[in-house]
C-alpha cells in the first residue's frame, strides 16, 4: 500500500531487497489500467497490484485519515523534507484521497513478520526500516 513517493523510494532500493531474498510488491487503490500506467510513467520495475475496492487496506488495518492527519503541520513539514531528500513529489491522487497505507513483511508461508501502518500522511516506513525487518525475518 503506497503513495507515489514511497513507491519510487522502494523501486530505487529494490536491488538491496532482492539481495536480502525479498520480493517487493506494491498494492495501490487503483485500476489495473492505472497500475500499468503508473509503472510505465514512473519507470517502476516492481509488480503493482490493483485494489480499487481497498479490501487489502481494510484487511491490513490501514486507516482513513482525518483532515489533521492529512494536512497538519507535522505532515506538511515531513512532506517538504522528504521531497527535498528524495526529489519526489506526490502526484495526482487516485482512489480515496484520505486512505493511508502501510508496509508489511510477509514470510513465504503467509505469516506477517513485521508491519507498519501509517498514523498520518507523513508516516511511511523507510526502505531502510523495511529492509531491516526483512533481514530480521530471514534470521
Amino acid at each position: 500500500m503506497f503513495c507515489r513517493g514511497h513507491a519510487v523510494q522502494l523501486h530505487r532500493a529494490r536491488e538491496e531487497f532482492e539481495a536480502a531474498g525479498a520480493r517487493l510488491v506494491l498494492i495501490g487503490q487503483l485500476s489495473p489500467r492505472h497500475a500499468a500506467h503508473f509503472r510505465r510513467n514512473e519507470h517502476i520495475d516492481l509488480p503493482v497490484l490493483a485494489d480499487e475496492k481497498r479490501d487489502s487496506y481494510r484487511a491490513a488495518g490501514a486507516k482513513v485519515a482525518t483532515m489533521g492527519e492529512l494536512l497538519g503541520p507535522k505532515v506538511m513539514a515531513k512532506g517538504a523534507a522528504t521531497t527535498a531528500k528524495y526529489r519526489v513529489v506526490q502526484g495526482r491522487t487516485i482512489g480515496h484521497p484520505a486512505q493511508l497505507g502501510g508496509a508489511m513483511v510477509i514470510a513465504p508461508g503467509g505469516e506477517i513478520t513485521w508491519s507498519h501502518m501509517s498514523d498520518d500522511a507523513s508516516d511511511n516506513a523507510t526502505p531502510e526500516e523495511i529492509l531491516e525487518a526483512v533481514r530480521s525475518a530471514g534470521a
